[in-house]
C-alpha cells in the first residue's frame, strides 16, 4: 500500500485529493496547521488521518516524516488567497517558502530524495497579464507577494531537483473553484451573494471590475492531475488549466440565468472601485497540452457545470 503525505490537507485541494488518494487505496496521513472543522462534510468526502503541524517548524516536519515515511509528498500548505498575501507579505512568504524549504531538507537529511516523491503546488500567478494561453515555457514575472512566494518556492523545487536529484514535479495550477472554497475567493463570492439575492437575503453584488478574464477549473478534477504527475516516469512541470477563458461578467450572467435573475442581473451589481486590486492580472488563460499529452489527463468539469455545483450547495446553506 502506497503511503501519501498531504501538507495543507485541510484547504479544498487537500480535501478532494485526500478523498481520491483513499479511494484508491493510497495509506493517506494530512497535516495542518489547526484541527480541522470536518463536522459538516457536504461532499461525504473519505477523511484521512490527520496531524497538527506547522511546515514553518523543522523539528516538528522531521520527526512526522521520518516516523510516517511517506512514498509520495503533497505540499499544498501555506496562502492562497492573493488580498490576503498583500495585506500580510511576511506571513505568506514564511508559509509558502520557507514551508518548501524545510520540506525538501527534512527529506534529504533523512536521505529520502530518491525514494519519495513530491508534488508542489505552484501556481497561474507565478506568470503576468496576458490574452495568450501560457504553458510551461512562458516567462514568469510575478506582481504579487503571493505570486512572487510561490515563484520563489517554484525555482528552489527546480534547484532542489538539478543539483541533488529530487523527484519533485510542479503543478502550475490555474483558478480552480468548488463548493468548498471560503467566500473571499470571487467565484464563491459571486454564487453566494447571488443565491442570498435570489431567496431576499441581499439586495447587491459589490464588484471591483467585472473585465477580468481567468481560467477556471474545478478542484477535483486538478488533484486527479497531482496524483498523475507522481506517477509519471520522470518529474516536470505541468500548466494544470482547463485552457477556456471566462470573464467575471459571464460568471455573473450565467449565475443570475441559472438563478432566473437574468432579466435584471446588471441591476443588482454595484461596482465599488476599491475593490479594485492595486496591480491586477486581468486576463490569465492557461494551456494544458503537456499535461493532456504527458499524463492523460483533461479537465471534465465545464464552466457551466462548476456555476451549477457551487450554486445548489449554496442554496441548501442558505435554506
Amino acid at each position: 500500500m502506497r503511503r501519501a503525505l498531504i501538507l495543507g490537507v485541510t484547504g479544498q485541494d487537500g480535501q478532494f485529493l485526500a478523498n481520491l488518494l483513499l479511494k484508491s487505496n493510497y495509506l493517506v496521513l494530512g497535516v495542518s496547521r489547526n484541527l480541522p472543522n470536518w463536522k459538516n462534510n457536504p461532499l461525504r468526502l473519505s477523511r484521512p488521518n490527520h496531524r497538527i503541524i506547522d511546515v514553518a517548524k523543522y523539528d516538528d516536519l522531521y520527526n512526522l516524516i521520518e516516523t510516517f515515511l511517506p512514498d509520495e509528498i503533497y505540499n499544498l500548505s501555506g496562502e492562497s488567497s492573493i488580498a490576503q498575501s498583500s495585506s500580510n507579505p511576511a506571513d505568506t512568504v514564511s508559509s509558502n517558502v520557507l514551508g518548501v524549504l524545510n520540506l525538501l531538507n527534512v527529506v534529504k537529511e533523512i536521505g529520502l530524495e530518491k525514494r519519495v516523491r513530491i508534488f508542489q503546488a505552484s501556481s497561474a500567478y507565478m506568470f503576468n497579464s496576458s490574452s495568450l494561453q501560457l504553458n510551461e515555457k512562458s516567462t514568469l514575472s510575478p506582481n504579487t507577494p503571493y505570486g512572487l512566494s510561490k515563484f520563489l518556492a517554484h525555482q528552489i523545487c527546480l534547484q532542489y531537483r538539478e543539483q541533488f536529484g529530487f523527484w519533485v514535479s510542479s503543478g502550475i495550477l490555474f483558478n480552480h473553484e468548488s463548493e468548498l472554497r471560503p467566500q473571499h475567493f470571487v467565484f464563491q463570492k459571486v454564487t453566494k451573494t447571488l443565491v442570498e439575492i435570489s431567496k431576499g437575503k441581499k439586495q447587491f453584488l459589490e464588484l471591483g471590475n467585472l473585465d477580468i478574464y481567468r481560467d477556471w477549473g474545478y478542484a477535483s478534477d486538478y488533484v486527479v492531475a497531482m496524483q498523475k504527475s507522481l506517477q509519471a516516469d520522470y518529474p516536470s512541470e505541468y500548466v494544470i488549466a482547463t485552457g477556456k477563458l471566462n470573464s467575471l461578467r459571464n460568471l455573473v450572467e450565467k449565475t443570475c440565468e441559472y438563478l432566473g435573475l437574468q432579466d435584471d442581473w446588471s441591476s443588482l451589481v454595484r461596482i465599488d472601485p476599491s475593490l479594485r486590486r492595486h496591480l491586477e492580472i486581468e486576463c490569465i488563460w492557461g494551456d494544458p497540452k503537456l499535461a493532456e499529452e504527458s499524463l492523460g489527463w483533461k479537465a471534465k468539469t465545464t464552466f457551466e457545470e462548476i456555476i451549477e455545483k457551487m450554486v445548489q450547495a449554496n442554496l441548501s446553506n442558505v435554506g
